[in-house]
């Protein structure tokens, strides 16, 4: 009778796959046992069906045991829903002693272990037990068949089993080989000869030439140069910037131009950088520059790939991509400098772009012209928040913040030219600007021009100290000591702790 048994195995298991589309994981058609996986109702069902003797109950615990062990070593294929585990043996007969309380053992263990001896006495309420939780019909599997016939059958089920397991291995490794990185390679060239020609013509690391060779500038964009939201995407500020991104661009894009091809890969990067340096915009009132927009709009169109192909992708790069992702956002915000607006808006766009192309060998579905709807309005929305300064209202604070830094690195050019520009519409940081300014055009040589803001910034700001320690500078400077000594007698009463004030103070008193 061992025929029959082998029969109604391979019968059972071809109903399923063929059938109800289960995942085929594993075949060994010489020892008869078969792993199968499908999801339902958010559980992955995992299946190990086999046909053999057991005539004793401690067989069928090793065997319980054995099959255990086999699914936690394959854990990570397992990924994404709570995971059950189904065992089932096909025999003539039942364990000649107790048995049935042997999964007993498994209750309390973290993956739930479900027994199915189906011998010929109790075949058809062990099937209907078995395929109640998977939410499938009862097969009608014909026992009266000639054990000739049930033999002749058994090769073709079982080539066409192994003949399923590779279609779904083939298919699946297909979605990963739609297209060739050609483009990737093409944008990988580009920024890299931008960035070298920026390093002949000036500096990447000068914001005068970033300003100049199209860095997201928001004074100038909200002057009319839009097209700055594209160029900024191809600068970048210093080598170290650019490796970065180019070795993201390099993995990230190679992948994503594999699983959606050039074209859909095209749109998605372009989109998500748009949508990245309008977010910028919108919220970042410094200079920016870089191609971090697009290229976490490429993590956008990897989750997004993972919402179609969950299992797939939950056992590929699921875990991993978004740790990295949660591990760049957390590195943004503990880091003041990064552009937290360009990459989170990059990732979403790169995800409503990918919504709104779709996958390769996809069928149109009704909610792409929603994405593309809804990509254009918060395109919009962001160009109206931008405009108003809704969320970037303190823009000359931030200027202040980077001309410090700016008179820092001694690039008092960059400084002259950033804060006459932000003079124009100050913000209430007057002061703070024309004293930044001051001091670059002291550093300059230019000692009439920091003669004159010093001059305004008292008349604005007179509790500035270091405004007046300044001034008594230049004036000292300049041969007029009675009004410097004037200038730092102020900065001493301003600032008793400061040594040098107190030091001038002391000088010019004498």
């Amino acid at each position: 009778m061992f025929i029959e048994q082998e029969y109604y195995l391979w019968k059972m298991v071809d109903y399923m796959v063929h059938v109800h589309q289960f995942q085929v994981l594993h075949v060994n058609t010489s020892h008869g046992e078969i792993w199968l996986e499908k999801k339902v109702n958010r559980k992955n069902h995992v299946l190990r069906l086999s046909h053999k003797q057991l005539n004793w109950r401690n067989e069928l615990s090793r065997e319980l045991e054995t099959g255990y062990r086999q699914l936690n070593q394959n854990r990570s294929l397992f990924r994404g829903g709570k995971l059950e585990f189904h065992m089932v043996f096909v025999s003539e007969h039942p364990p000649v002693d107790e048995w049935e309380d042997t999964v007993k053992e498994y209750n309390d263990r973290k993956i739930p272990l479900h027994l199915y001896y189906m011998s010929d006495e109790t075949k058809e309420q062990a099937l209907e037990d078995l395929f109640k939780p998977l939410d499938i019909e009862k097969p009608e599997i014909h026992r009266s068949l000639r054990e000739e016939d049930m033999e002749a059958s058994l090769p073709s089920m079982k080539h066409q089993l192994v003949k399923k397991q590779r279609e779904q291995r083939e298919a699946a490794a297909s979605i990963f080989d739609y297209g060739r990185p050609r483009l990737t390679y093409v944008l990988l060239a580009v920024n890299i000869l931008v960035f070298l020609y920026l390093e002949m013509v000036g500096s990447t690391t000068s914001i005068e030439t970033l300003i100049s060779y199209g860095a997201k500038y928001n004074p100038a964009i909200m002057d009319g140069e839009w097209w700055r939201i594209l160029t900024s995407t191809f600068l970048h500020i210093g080598f170290i910037h650019l490796f970065m991104n180019m070795l993201a661009l390099y993995y990230l894009g190679s992948a994503v131009e594999r699983i959606y091809g050039t074209l859909r890969f095209a749109v998605i990067y372009f989109a998500a950088g748009l949508f990245g340096g309008m977010a910028s915009f919108m919220i970042n009132p410094s200079v920016a520059a870089g191609a971090s927009g697009a290229i976490f709009g490429l993590f956008g169109a990897l989750l997004f790939f993972g919402v179609q192909y969950k299992q797939l992708f939950l056992r590929t790069m699921g875990y991993n991509l978004i740790v990295i992702i949660g591990i760049n956002i957390a590195f943004g915000v503990m880091v003041p400098q990064v552009d937290n607006g360009a990459h989170i808006g990059g990732l979403i766009g790169g995800f409503t772009a990918s919504a709104m192309v779709h996958l390769p060998k996809h069928a149109m579905k009704k909610w792409q012209p929603a994405a593309v709807l809804l990509y254009a309005g918060a395109m919009a929305a962001m160009v109206y928040l931008g405009m108003t300064g809704a969320f970037n209202g303190e823009q000359s604070r931030m200027v202040v913040q980077e001309v410090s830094e700016l008179n820092e690195q001694e690039s008092y050019s960059d400084v002259i030219q950033i804060t006459t520009q932000a003079l124009e519409e100050p913000q209430g940081y007057e002061a703070e600007l024309l004293f930044h300014r001051s001091y670059a055009y002291l550093q300059s040589g230019e000692s009439a021009e920091a003669e004159e803001d010093l001059e305004q910034v008292i008349s604005i700001a007179p509790d500035l100290a270091e405004a007046h320690y300044n001034l008594a500078l230049l004036l000292q400077q300049d041969g007029e000591l009675e009004k410097a000594a004037e200038r730092a007698s102020k900065a001493a009463e301003l600032n008793p702790d400061n040594a040098d004030f107190q030091q001038l103070n002391e000088e010019l008193a004498q």
